[in-house]
């Protein structure tokens, strides 16, 4: 049972989701909040479906939301911040919080990419956390992402390997000294399980090794070895461990 969700960031802008609920489950059940990487989609390449598929069989709810300029949410990413997105999912958290048929007390978070870094920086008071292809040094791993086009002073231009293209304003990099990320992990106490992919060319492993470091127990890491940063070709084993996890944790 899919359906269409809508709610309101911090700038009254309109972020849309989609709620996946499982079928004949009374009363109140666990749900999973899916947050995408950047310039992205509720999708994510497909990977959040799959999961919101493998989620409801288990009698978990899942919510996969827009971020404010992406996909089908209102807003203009030229003016996205670490900030902005952090608190994007602050309003997609309390939004899931008010549902009737989520367990307040068993909430769960799978992040992929840029998502990991905007769920460390709002540090959600929640059960059970994933974070698949993570990023903790963040001003450092984008600006080597954007390459030729970082501009910290001007517009940036990311170039996509499809030819497309994002934009941002120089409020992105500045933003980034407002964050301590490495004291925001140590906050996190409860179960955390990090996921990369030994082929991952935009991400090194080492931000997944240092986040592990400073993560509290338990912790769990794991790396999928032949997979890209989107967990190609091994999505198959990644999802059996992400299902796993939540069956122990939340």
């Amino acid at each position: 049972m899919e359906h269409k969700v809508k709610t309101k960031n911090k700038n009254n802008e309109t972020l849309v989701g989609v709620e996946s609920l499982p079928n004949n489950v009374k009363g109140k059940h666990p749900a999973v909040i899916l947050v995408h990487g950047f310039a992205y989609y509720k999708e994510e390449d497909g990977i959040f479906i799959e999961l919101a598929k493998r989620f409801t069989r288990e009698g978990i709810s899942s919510y996969r939301f827009d971020f404010s300029g992406c996909g089908e949410s209102e807003g203009d990413y030229t003016n996205v911040t670490l900030a902005k997105l952090r608190d994007d999912l602050d309003s997609i958290l309390e939004f899931v919080r008010s549902q009737a048929t989520v367990d307040q007390n068993r909430l769960g978070i799978v992040a992929q990419s840029f998502g990991t870094t905007a769920t460390i920086a709002l540090v959600p008071k929640i059960k059970s956390l994933v974070l698949m292809g993570s990023i903790l040094n963040a001003r450092e791993v984008m600006k080597n992402l954007f390459g030729k086009g970082y501009n910290p002073d001007g517009i940036s231009i990311l170039e996509r390997s499809d030819e497309s293209t994002v934009q941002i304003k120089p409020d992105f990099w500045q933003d980034f000294e407002n964050h301590d990320l490495v004291n925001c992990v140590k906050q996190i106490k409860y179960p955390i399980l990090l996921i990369h992919g030994s082929e991952d060319e935009d991400v090194p492993i080492s931000e997944m090794e240092e986040t592990y470091q400073l993560a509290s127990k338990p912790k769990e890491r794991i790396i999928i070895k032949g997979a890209d940063h989107c967990l190609r070709p091994k999505r198959e084993e990644m999802y059996k461990v992400v299902i796993d996890w939540f069956r122990k944790t939340l």
